[in-house]
């Protein structure tokens, strides 16, 4: 099993939506059975998957001190993949969740302010040598600030994939449990989660 772990200390970047987006889209894509683990003690991915329909991902529930056995139990059981949801600020708990990772998602907005707060989750994921990506998030189409912010954080790492737009379809999707991949008009969407699943599928199989 395979654990992919959604860090960043600094609150609002986006994680909750992507490891939603991105879990969907792996179990519709792998078929494989998927897990979700919401470490963030708000429960907004827990939330998310209350409201969803589809069976897959499924939700292990999950504390910083008990993620390692639930983690082991979840291989135990056949699934393929899980992905970790983490809080802002609690550098215990992001720390302890980079610990169990074998791939470490950063998502970063392009913003001087954001990119400057990644410092503390890149000295945890540093120090522990685990391999890891950032994600561009919220990017305005065509702007200046999105190239430059894309540059700045390649000076650190692997920027993943394609840079993930700022779109109504992600919001709408946490609303009622599903993927912006599953909303209506998400093609844009779809293409964006579609090329971070396939550069996070290929560096796991690294």
């Amino acid at each position: 099993m395979k654990t992919i772990v959604f860090a960043a200390s600094k609150g609002g970047v986006g994680k909750t939506t992507l490891c939603a987006a991105l879990s969907a889209f792996a179990s519709a894509k792998s078929k494989k059975k998927v897990a979700v683990i919401d470490l963030d003690p708000q429960g907004s991915l827990t939330s998310w998957w209350n409201s969803r329909e589809a069976e897959s991902p499924e939700l292990i529930e999950a504390s910083a001190a008990s993620l390692q056995e639930k983690l082991s139990q979840a291989e135990a059981a056949g699934y393929a993949y899980a992905f970790v949801d983490t809080p802002p600020g609690h550098m215990k708990t992001i720390e302890t969740a980079i610990t169990c990772a074998d791939y470490v998602l950063v998502p970063c907005q392009p913003s001087p302010v954001d990119i400057a707060a990644i410092g503390d989750t890149l000295a945890v994921i540093e120090d522990q040598g685990k391999p890891f990506a950032f994600v561009m998030n919220r990017v305005i189409s065509r702007t200046r600030i999105g190239e430059q912010a894309i540059l700045l954080l390649a000076n650190h790492g692997k920027v993943a994939g394609i840079p993930i737009a700022q779109r109504t379809a992600f919001a709408t999707a946490m609303t009622d449990g599903r993927s912006a991949p599953e909303v209506d008009g998400g093609k844009q969407a779809t293409e964006e989660i579609a090329a971070l699943w396939k550069f996070v599928s290929s560096n796991l199989k690294k």
